[in-house]
């Protein structure tokens, strides 16, 4: 449920017409889970693309909140000496809000109570296994003062069912590969993990 720019999966949900939409709405229907999260749904500010989409599904509630995935940081967060590529995001991402996370809810959702773990940085992370390279910051230190430790997001959503409240926690890690001997997104992916 990501496309390759903002307003794409909006104008894809809307249409009513593409395939893989239509495979995961299919689905989500023969499950018909009465809470889900979704990994990897692009995000918009209105959040209009979930609106729709869960209405096309006959879910009355429902979540999200801004990635880090496609957040600009103004740094090369990768060290391959360029800026403004996905990688240079505080998780990978070629726009603000791509590949974000989602839940879909047949219960209300107490917004006011949501725990967003999403801003904290790596480095803060209590045993953090920050990358180095010659036992020196890697990429830089300037990059890890600045990078967040959760890739999409780490919530706590707390969720009011019949028997009670139900705190659904959820994340997106980093994959553990596509980096060299620094092994920044293995080490990133264990302790989101740990989190």
């Amino acid at each position: 449920m990501s496309r390759k720019g903002p307003g794409i999966l909006l104008r894809d949900i809307a249409r009513g017409k593409d395939d893989q939409i239509a495979a995961v709405q299919d689905v989500i229907r023969a499950k018909s889970p009465d809470i889900l999260v979704i990994q990897v749904f692009d995000y918009d500010l209105t959040g209009a693309a979930l609106s729709a989409f869960a209405a096309s599904l006959h879910y009355p509630h429902h979540f999200a909140l801004l990635p880090n995935t496609g957040m600009a940081t103004g740094l090369d967060m990768d060290g391959n000496g360029r800026l403004g590529e996905a990688r240079d995001a505080q998780g990978y991402g070629t726009f603000s809000g791509a590949d974000g996370m989602a839940i879909l809810s047949r219960y209300p959702v107490i917004t006011d109570q949501v725990q967003d773990f999403s801003a904290l940085l790596w480095q803060d992370f209590p045993n953090a296994l920050l990358p180095q390279i010659n036992s020196e910051p890697f990429p830089s230190a300037e990059a890890q003062a600045a990078q967040r430790l959760s890739t999409t997001g780490h919530w706590i959503v707390p969720v009011d069912a019949p028997g009670g409240v139900i705190h659904v926690m959820a994340f997106h890690a980093s994959p553990p590969v596509f980096d060299g001997p620094e092994d920044r997104n293995g080490k990133r992916n264990h302790d989101e993990l740990m989190l």
